[in-house]
């Protein structure tokens, strides 16, 4: 499918996946190969203040607030079926989290007001990737930085996803069907996409046995004049 062309099918699945089958995709997702990739996520960008986009069941979210206990993480989605799963999930663990019914392309968040911004399983099911990465780049601070977890083109280890256990694998297979009706990026795509969007330091690559693509850019820190101050114009940080 071509970039950025979603057809009603994909839109149908995505509806289905993400709203009366919540409940499934968290029980498929809950692998320890899918929880450890989303732990890892959190390396890769600064904090406290971290906004996990498309929040979902709250997997990610939790993983990284485990990983990073000092972090302040903010979950986002539009979908109110996910937001309810991750405030029981989010509950049952004791874990403080935030959650935020939005959409992607109007975060309700000043500029420059985050450090750190996360996503998995994100890009691939927006018709428009650009539009959404303009207004994460708005919303990080200088010197701050995104990590993006999605399906990744190219291919895959089935086996190596089947001895890490049958729902891993059943996982990764759905997944990668699920990009097939979206999307799916190889790493010079994601690399190019996340440059083309104002990201410095762009890398990815291949995680989740080949099925996931893993890519992090960052936020050109704000120029200093010959004193050492930032400019007049650098945004406030709160």
């Amino acid at each position: 499918m071509p970039p950025g062309r979603h057809s009603a099918a994909a839109r149908a699945a995505a509806a289905v996946a993400f709203g009366p089958g919540a409940a499934v995709y968290r029980l498929l997702t809950g692998h320890a190969a899918w929880r450890a990739d989303c732990r890892a996520m959190a390396a890769f960008v600064p904090g406290p203040r971290v906004l996990d986009l498309g929040v979902g069941p709250g997997t990610s979210a939790l993983e990284m607030a485990g990983a990073a206990p000092a972090r302040r993480f903010v979950g986002l989605d539009r979908e109110a079926a996910m937001l309810r799963l991750s405030r029981r999930a989010a509950q049952a663990l004791g874990v403080p989290l935030a959650l935020v019914r939005a959409d992607a392309l109007a975060l309700p968040f000043p500029a420059a007001s985050l450090d750190g911004a996360t996503a998995h399983s994100f890009l691939y099911l927006l018709p428009d990737p650009a539009a959404a990465l303009a207004e994460v780049r708005r919303v990080l601070r200088p010197g701050g930085a995104a990590v993006f977890l999605e399906p990744r083109a190219g291919r895959a280890q089935l086996s190596a996803a089947a001895r890490a256990g049958p729902r891993c694998a059943a996982s990764m297979v759905l997944w990668r069907a699920m990009a097939r009706l979206h999307r799916r990026f190889d790493e010079a795509e994601l690399t190019a996409i996340l440059c083309a969007s104002g990201f410095a330091e762009v890398r990815a690559w291949p995680v989740l046995f080949g099925y996931g693509v893993m890519a992090v850019g960052r936020i050109a820190p704000a120029r200093r004049d010959a004193a050492g101050a930032p400019p007049a114009s650098a945004p406030a940080l709160g």
